[in-house]
């Protein structure tokens, strides 16, 4: 009986104390106001994760690179995790991906008020010029369903090719997009932007944890334990009202 005493203790020491003074690195990029490098009111996802680790007794630690190369650096085991990514069964096989999402919002299709775009299926696209960004999904979609696409390097750059006449149409989220196109155009330009009603999809967003490194499952059971805690405490809508996000 003293000795499976001993193991329990033993068990809930080593569980207690595997990240206990642990800092996540996770690898990030700029899509306000989700993450930022830069802008401080950009930050919500950011404020999401660190507080729901720190429910955990888990530091964080952010760093910013192109979306692709962050994708990559988590998949070689340089980080722990990247974030915020849909959950694909592609991604599935590839990370450890948490039960609770950071949040909801929805996708939908840009374009300018004076253009005149519509779409029942995606293969509607081709009749458009369509902008996408490199390492988002959308990117091997638009390939495997035979839709010419021009790929930069991030959103800013969709929006002002837009603007230009360069392309028609681009897909993001709403919240990003109309926070992104704040940010960068003049009032009167901004006002030229508008998004089709209907939704693309209702995306919900995750961290997409290594299976590289040795505790990638580990952290994403932390970080659902850290979000239940957020929400049922009613800060994680505390931090949705600070960015005017309901």
């Amino acid at each position: 009986m003293k000795k499976m005493a001993l193991v329990f203790a033993l068990v809930v020491m080593t569980s207690t104390t595997l990240f206990a003074g642990e800092v996540v690195k996770l690898a990030i990029g700029d899509w306000a106001p989700y993450t930022s490098e830069t802008d401080q009111k950009g930050k919500l996802l950011e404020k999401v994760v660190t507080e729901a680790f720190k429910l955990e007794g888990i530091d964080v630690k952010y760093d910013y690179f192109p979306w692709k190369r962050s994708y990559i650096y988590v998949e070689q085991g340089k980080y722990d995790g990247t974030f915020p990514w849909n959950k694909t069964e592609e991604r599935e096989k590839e990370f450890y991906i948490h039960k609770i999402s950071l949040i909801n919002d929805e996708g939908v299709y840009f374009h300018l008020i004076n253009k005149q775009f519509d779409w029942n299926t995606i293969d509607d696209l081709k009749k458009y010029k369509v902008g996408v960004t490199i390492g988002y999904k959308q990117e091997e979609l638009y390939k495997s369903k035979g839709i010419t696409a021009e790929s930069v390097p991030n959103e800013e750059q969709n929006f002002k090719k837009m603007l230009a006449g360069r392309i028609d149409v681009y897909q993001t989220s709403k919240v990003v997009g109309y926070s992104a196109i704040s940010k960068l155009f003049s009032p009167e330009d901004a006002s030229m932007f508008t998004n089709h009603p209907k939704p693309v999809e209702e995306s919900q967003y995750y961290i997409l944890f290594s299976k590289t490194t040795p505790k990638g499952k580990e952290l994403a059971d932390k970080l659902d334990s850290g979000l239940k805690k957020l929400k049922d405490s009613g800060s994680y809508d505390k931090i949705l009202a600070e960015y005017n996000i309901k």
